[in-house]
């Protein structure tokens, strides 16, 4: 069944209700009681770090505590990054993981999203920086769909950065022609990194770039966005998929976008890295609208 498309009217009214949670949720903030009862009704600020239908893990401003929250209605599409208004749920049962309710969505600052296969836009990550194009030589480059990532990245005031990853796999030939292919986004001023998760190739210049910015990596299946994070950040143990020797495609391993805190120090200058990563699902076709 097609999602029913709001009028100009219930797009409205729906961003003024949000408005108005939001200034009661400040003037609440400021005017809250110590008693027991008030503090159920605390209203807490957090963002989210991942999505799994119509639930939500939130990540709290002040304990930085993981809290699974439910939705209220009427707040639209909320997706990993954005900044929300949460309040905990009293009398709780036994066993239920959900512990709190999104009340309120902040404004966002930028947001990355695309036409679904029905055509409505889907938002996919919101107040980010920084678009990492993932690309390499197995899945084959696809130049029209970085160019149609470019292209949504400019449009969302994003910065674009192009990886090619995987280099380790080429010989000298290969890499000389691969470069040769990708020049073309260097000579419109659009910075390449040429990275290994294999051989840690080019892994410093990557986390020098995400350092102190929310990022977020995208590109087709089997690029190796989940091998590239699993490098960065070991402890996460994400599934990592093979490309198929029958149709050259990558498997589809990251179901849900899942945002990632990245803490390390870089050995060479012993320079602290802190940087926000989303990884969201890797897509085949990546399609425009209103353009």
């Amino acid at each position: 069944m097609a999602k029913r498309k709001l009028s100009r009217r219930q797009q409205w009214r729906i961003q003024k209700i949000q408005d108005e949670r939001l200034v009661r949720a400040k003037k609440k903030q400021q005017t809250i009681s110590s008693d027991s009862e008030a503090l159920i009704n605390t209203l807490h600020y957090g963002v989210v770090v991942s999505h799994f239908g119509a639930t939500l893990d939130i990540e709290d401003n002040n304990t930085h505590n993981l809290i699974r929250c439910a939705l209220r209605q009427n707040l639209g599409t909320i997706v990993c990054g954005d900044k929300v208004v949460w309040q905990h749920l009293s009398n709780i049962p036994d066993g239920e993981q959900v512990q709190g309710v999104v009340t309120a969505l902040e404004a966002r600052s930028s947001l990355l999203a695309r036409p679904d296969f029905s055509g409505q836009i889907k938002p996919v990550a919101a107040n980010i920086d920084q678009l990492f194009i993932v690309t390499s030589p197995i899945p084959e480059l696809n130049e029209g769909l970085i160019d149609r990532y470019l292209v949504a990245a400019e449009l969302s005031r994003i910065q674009p950065i192009l990886i090619v990853n995987k280099i380790d796999t080429l010989t000298i030939e290969q890499r000389l022609l691969l470069e040769k292919r990708v020049k073309v986004y260097q000579d419109i001023h659009y910075q390449i990194l040429y990275t290994s998760a294999k051989s840690q190739h080019g892994m410093d210049s990557l986390l020098q770039q995400l350092s102190g910015k929310v990022s977020v990596f995208v590109g087709q299946s089997g690029v190796g966005e989940s091998s590239l994070i699993n490098a960065l950040l070991p402890e996460a143990h994400i599934k990592e998929g093979l490309v198929s020797s029958a149709t050259n495609k990558g498997t589809h391993t990251t179901s849900v976008s899942r945002l990632y805190h990245i803490k390390k120090t870089l050995e060479a200058c012993h320079e602290p890295i802190q940087a926000s990563l989303i990884d969201s699902p890797g897509v085949r076709e990546f399609g425009l609208w209103d353009v």
